[in-house]
């Protein structure tokens, strides 16, 4: 099974995939993200009244999230060189 991986983050697929299979922590994170980006876009969908909170609650945990996994990989790299 491949890997999923954004469109947006395709530039550093290679990267990602790399720390994923190497990095636990790294894997939990990035799959935590995956299941938050998911449930972003399943609200982003809906019409409930409870939806547009949702949808922004989700959106903050994602962007949190990507942010802590693109330090991760910086980090990663400054030690590798």
């Amino acid at each position: 099974m491949a890997l999923t991986i954004p469109d947006h983050l395709s530039a550093i697929r290679g990267f990602i995939e790399k720390r994923y299979k190497t990095d636990q922590t790294f894997r939990d994170i990035y799959d935590d993200y995956l299941t938050y980006l998911d449930a972003h876009r399943f609200w982003s969908h809906k019409s409930m009244d409870v939806a547009p909170f949702r949808c922004r609650e989700y959106a903050e945990l994602v962007s949190e999230l990507e942010k802590e996994l693109i330090q991760m990989l910086k980090k990663g790299s400054d030690e590798e060189h």
